[in-house]
């Protein structure tokens, strides 16, 4: 285990990755996801990576959100285990800052605070799950299990959606055999998103794309514009999340859109 030294103006030593091995696997084995576990206190960070490698997943172990953001470990990850009470950075601030530029990433908060208003906090910034202090290795295990088999039955269903071509000009949405009439400014959304880095789009993004003001009026009137823009979508598609809402950061698009 490496120890970095305390760096100028931080209160506290804290780890480099502590974990950088996996199990061995056999070579007919599947590759494993990566795990990682940014918890502070050393002795619970050590149990459950040990927990997370026993079972053959790849775990890297960080104390805080500094040396975590640092890594290359981070953009390989499939699932973030997240103590909420982080020295420096806290969980729900770096769950926050990862959830738009990780949207397939799963993110499992840990805390001792037992509130149903704590638990909305969490969820509001991103998180998938959400477990309570003191947990069982088994417990985690569990939960990272299941989290991750969701992930994928959602990504595999994304995989296999049909393809949907959005003209601009005639302003129609075909999908299959079936098509519907876009107004200019719903049309305008979508050629955004799906022009977008990671079909997403912050509120103020979609504002300005409708020449809208940026105030709390026009924020609740787009609320409404794409609730029923995602309607509309669902009905031609028969998918249950044509349009994502990412809560307090924008929405992204879960069509296959090709613009013609």
């Amino acid at each position: 285990m490496m120890v970095r030294k305390r760096r100028e103006g931080v209160g506290c030593e804290y780890l480099a990755p502590s974990v950088k091995t996996a199990i061995p696997k056999k070579t007919d084995e599947p590759m494993s996801s990566r795990v990682v576990v940014v918890e502070d206190n050393l002795a619970l960070n050590a149990l459950l990576c040990d927990a997370l490698k026993k079972v053959g997943y790849e775990v890297d172990g960080f104390v805080d959100a500094e040396s975590l953001i640092e890594s290359a470990a981070l953009k390989d990850a499939q699932v973030i285990i997240l103590d909420i009470q982080l020295p420096g950075e806290d969980g729900l601030q770096l769950a926050k800052r990862l959830r738009p530029l990780m949207p397939n990433l799963g993110i499992l908060m840990l805390t001792t605070r037992s509130s149903n208003a704590s638990q909305i906090e969490g969820y509001d910034v991103g998180a998938d799950f959400y477990l309570p202090k003191p947990i069982s290795p088994d417990e985690l295990v569990g939960a990272v299990e299941s989290l991750l088999r969701r992930k994928g039955q959602a990504m595999e269903k994304a995989g296999t959606m049909q393809r949907c071509v959005l003209s601009r000009s005639a302003l129609t949405l075909a999908c299959g055999e079936h098509s519907i009439r876009m107004s200019s400014g719903d049309a305008a959304i979508l050629v955004g998103l799906a022009s977008a880095p990671d079909k997403q789009l912050a509120h103020w993004q979609i504002l300005d794309l409708l020449q809208a003001e940026q105030d709390q009026k026009s924020r609740s009137a787009l609320d409404v514009r794409m609730y029923r823009l995602r309607a509309k979508l669902s009905k031609l598609t028969a998918s249950d999340a044509p349009i994502l809402s990412i809560r307090g950061v924008g929405y992204r698009l879960g069509l296959d859109l090709e613009i013609a």
